[in-house]
């Protein structure tokens, strides 16, 4: 129960601070390759998953929301196979 509450506040605390680093001029203009600048321009993040006007921001969301979905399936295996 612990470790599912520290995921939730770090994802809470992401957001915050993605809110808060998007609506200023601290963004960095970065150079993510062809693979990086290919996979930001995506479909998924640019109209799908589209909560911030970086496109970099909407991929950390993407994949935090991810882990915090699978990490119950994660300990309820690992429970499942301790016994």
């Amino acid at each position: 129960m612990r470790k599912w509450l520290i995921n939730v506040v770090f994802f809470i605390v992401l957001n915050f601070i993605l809110i808060i680093v998007d609506s200023t001029t601290l963004i960095n203009n970065f150079d993510f390759g062809k693979f990086g600048n290919e996979m930001l321009q995506k479909e998924i993040f640019t109209k799908w998953f589209n909560f911030y006007e970086t496109p970099f921001f909407n991929v950390v969301l993407f994949f935090a929301t991810i882990h915090i979905i699978l990490f119950p399936f994660y300990g309820i295996i690992y429970t499942v196979r301790k016994k």
